[in-house]
């Protein structure tokens, strides 16, 4: 074996891994982390008990596999070998495996002890996957407390030691050098963000077709790999500007086959290549001759929206981790060239590291396994980042309305039973409720069925963006996916589709046999998917195209989708399109198939709503699915008092109390309680502004509305008694006396007080207003008062004092400094203009009168 150097710091890792238990290894791409130093440990007692050899990805995972069974001169399988998800080769001589996370979470739930093992090395830890983040949990939980003789190593080329550690206090950190050559970097970054397919299509024609060696080109997205090689496709047929003949164009993307993978990697004597990637080739894998990366700077991120109730890819930029890993790529044999798609300056404002990816994504499986580990609570995990306490009570919710645990966050005898598979809970759960259906009508076809769709569910959609843009028929898929395997076109997506079916199929206990596709009946779909989500049932609204779910939320099929043509439908999944949420996926069901199978208890309840048009309560009966109306009809049986003064409260809510429309004798009665009360609150009288009256309408307003149904005869209640009946014998009393509806002046004309309606905080010492002819007032030598007068606590009322001609000639608080000071002016002005009537020289002794001087 050639020398990598790693092997500078392989006495000092033995050395620590005889006496530490947990380790943190830094070393650079081309260091012999993945390909080197899992070898050394075949020499140590570690390999008494098995290695296990953590890889994110099965691509990496079986490359890496097969490269160190072969630097042992040995098949795959023996010495080494490998454990994926429908695939694996090992035997009883296998010492290390390189298994991907989620295999060694099934490993420790299986055997909490991990009993068979002696170390774990988690490669590539810096990517956080959701799967990484629980494998390692889990052992660090096994590890502290069941085995402390249980040795993690952590290792990646671009880990935040220093963080690490701190979470980490007992491990001890390892760095090795790498081996790389020196890269140069050219940022070339995109005019406008809206055409950077086309800027990074100028550029690799450019600067790839004439490169000496092969290029990498790291993409966001499987669409945008696709359009670059057709592009690129017709750049190889058209003239003038022909590929070269040495060139070819080799997608690698994460949904390809492993052969696909492996063949986009492997070098081909006398062949360049550009390799248009997802960031799945930013680490482990092994891609021969390159040395130029072109880096578009994004990447395509799973992201929970509580919407759809599932992971939205969304595109974002990289962080600069990613960034330097990326360019990394182009100095593996060579030194090499980056061209990055945008700005240093925006390099230099990218974050670090990227948010690791439990921080948001769907909760339900990484709750599903911390529930099937025995904890009832996230927190009881040493998981690296505690995820959204938000979306995880969501998430417990979900899993206890699916009664996939209790309220206490324990698995439930049917949580048990959905644990055993290895797909989503939600399918899981599907397909156990399934296996009790199919034995009730004795029809297999709804498990072969289930186990198709599940499998299905988890791959991306198998129809074109063209062709499901308008027909989210899942069934559709499902013909598609059987026609293809019956004539033995399987590949790529269907062929995952259909072995992991299969190996659902085998967790149930069954077989595919050679005819399954005959076994299969698109009549259940709506059933299945309803047991999967029964927040998505949903029911088609007035308008074309749209629906209501059974969670409340409003969804939409495109316009000319057949599904429109079905009342009652599930959405398996949904995008969001704007302000919409748009079904991509659905199936049709019927009420009989839901109602017969419990899949949503359909409830009865009595509904009082108010008509806007009729200005009235009326009253039905109404049948539910969830928040779905699925049928109603008038019904007075539920029409009780307390339903109509609940009603009327929320209309008041919702318009306010000018919607009354109080007539003036309940206002003016409002604002004389409201005066009084701030200025002798010793009478403990309620201050009735608006927010006192909304908060006790139980005292004034219910008591006299619990039989009205209409807005008319609402608004012909006397208000002004309903109010004056809050107060007891002695307020009303107290009332009258000291807050007068009227002042009677000397003629014995009664003239309203018109009290202030000001803000409650402003009425303390404010004066009430009374409007009378000046010469009613004559024979008063000081302003008559309201309030406690006899106690000293009285406050003058305001006199507005009018001409003949009823016009203010004088507002005042103070009538003797009136009579004493300004009143001979007015005296002498209003003489000349009304000499009919009578202006004494001594209005204060005068005799008040509403006559004129001839009748006196």
């Amino acid at each position: 074996m050639s020398s990598f150097p790693i092997e500078q710091i392989k006495a000092d890792f033995l050395s620590a891994l005889a006496t530490q238990q947990t380790l943190v290894l830094s070393a650079p791409p081309g260091a012999g982390k993945s390909t080197v130093l899992p070898l050394w440990l075949l020499d140590t007692a570690k390999a008494e008990k098995t290695i296990y050899l953590l890889q994110p990805r099965r691509v990496a995972a079986k490359n890496i596999a097969t490269y160190l069974a072969s630097q042992l001169r040995e098949p795959v399988g023996q010495t080494v070998g490998y454990r994926l998800r429908n695939d694996s080769k090992v035997s009883s001589k296998t010492k290390l495996e390189v298994i991907t996370e989620g295999i060694l979470t099934q490993l420790l739930q299986e055997d909490p002890e991990l009993s068979k093992a002696s170390l774990i090395l988690f490669d590539e830890f810096h990517e956080r996957s959701v799967q990484g983040d629980v494998a390692f949990a889990l052992a660090r939980d096994c590890q502290q407390g069941l085995r402390d003789d249980l040795t993690l190593v952590l290792m990646s080329a671009t880990l935040a030691t220093e963080e690490l550690l701190t979470q980490l206090p007992d491990a001890v950190s390892l760095h090795s050098e790498g081996r790389s050559y020196p890269v140069d970097s050219l940022y070339l970054p995109v005019p406008n963000q809206v055409f950077w397919r086309e800027h990074a299509l100028k550029v690799i024609r450019q600067h790839a077709v004439n490169h000496s060696g092969s290029t990498l080109v790291f993409l966001p997205g499987v669409a945008d790999i696709r359009y670059l090689a057709d592009q690129l496709a017709d750049h190889l047929t058209g003239q003038p500007n022909a590929l070269p003949d040495d060139l070819r164009i080799a997608p690698l993307f994460g949904e390809q086959s492993l052969a696909e993978q492996q063949r986009a990697m492997k070098a081909v004597q006398g062949q360049r290549k550009i390799v248009l990637a997802t960031n799945i080739a930013e680490t482990s894998l092994t891609i021969d001759g390159i040395t130029l990366v072109i880096d578009a700077g994004f990447e395509k991120v799973a992201r929970y929206d509580v919407h759809t109730m599932t992971n939205q890819l969304s595109q974002q930029a990289i962080s600069k981790a990613s960034a330097i890993q990326r360019a990394g790529r182009a100095g593996r044999l060579a030194p090499g060239h980056c061209i990055r798609l945008y700005g240093e300056e925006d390099f230099q404002r990218r974050p670090e590291q990227a948010t690791p990816a439990i921080l948001q994504t769907d909760l339900l499986p990484v709750l599903m396994e911390a529930a099937r580990w025995g904890v009832t609570s996230l927190a009881d995990l040493p998981l690296l980042d505690q995820p959204n306490e938000v979306l995880t009570s969501q998430g417990w919710h979900s899993l206890t309305k699916l009664k996939i645990v209790d309220e206490q966050h324990k698995l439930t005898k049917h949580g048990q039973q959905v644990a055993k598979f290895s797909c989503h809970p939600r399918f899981a759960h599907m397909l156990v409720a399934a296996q009790h259906i199919a034995t009730q009508v004795d029809d297999e076809k709804i498990l072969n069925l289930g186990c198709l769709l599940a499998a299905l569910l988890e791959e991306r959609d198998i129809l074109s963006r063209e062709a499901s843009r308008d027909n989210a028929d899942i069934g559709i898929r499902v013909d598609m996916v059987i026609s293809k395997e019956k004539a033995g076109k399987a590949n790529g997506a269907i062929a995952r589709i259909v072995q992991q079916a299969k190996q659902l199929a085998r967790q149930l206990g069954r077989h595919f046999d050679s005819n399954w596709q005959a076994n299969i009946s698109r009549d259940y779909c709506g059933l299945l998917l309803a047991l999967a989500y029964p927040e998505r049932i949903a029911k088609k609204r007035g308008q074309q195209a749209s629906y209501l779910s059974s969670a409340g939320k409003g969804l939409s099929l495109a316009d000319t989708d057949p599904l429109n043509e079905e009342s009652l439908i599930v959405a398996a999944n949904t995008i969001k399109l704007g302000n919409q949420q748009r079904i991509s996926l659905a199936a049709p069901v019927s009420l009989a198939a839901l109602e017969a199978w419990q899949v949503l208890a359909i409830s009865e309840q009595d509904t009082l709503t108010y008509d806007e048009q009729k200005d009235a309560i009326s009253a039905s009966k109404k049948r539910y699915l969830g928040a779905i109306v699925l049928a109603e009809q008038p019904s007075n049986a539920g029409l009780t008092a307390a339903l109509v003064v609940e009603m009327w409260h929320q209309q008041l809510a919702k318009k306010g109390l000018t919607w009354l429309k109080l007539s003036d004798e309940a206002e003016n009665l409002r604002s004389r309680i409201c005066w009084l009360a701030v200025n002798q609150p010793e009478l403990a009288l309620p201050v009735m502004d608006n927010e006192w009256l909304m908060v006790n309408l139980a005292d004034w307003f219910d008591p006299y509305v619990g039989d009205i149904k209409k807005k008319s005869a609402l608004l012909a209640l006397d208000f002004a008694t309903m109010l004056h009946s809050v107060l007891d014998y002695s307020q009303q009393q107290a009332l009258a006396q000291k807050a007068p509806r009227v002042f009677i002046g000397p003629t014995g004309r009664k003239c309203p007080i018109r009290y202030p309606s000001d803000a409650t905080n402003e009425l303390v010492g404010k004066s009430p207003t009374v409007s009378l002819p000046m010469q009613e007032v004559y024979g008063l030598s000081d302003s008559p008062q309201v309030g406690d007068s006899a106690q000293g606590k009285g406050i003058n009322l305001t006199l507005e004092l009018l001409s003949p001609a009823g016009r203010p000639l004088q507002v005042t608080q103070d009538l003797a400094g009136f009579w004493q000071g300004s009143y001979q002016q007015v005296q002498k002005e209003m003489k000349g203009r009304y000499p009919k009537h009578y202006w004494p020289d001594d209005p204060a002794n005068a005799q008040a009168t509403s006559k004129t001087k001839r009748f006196m």
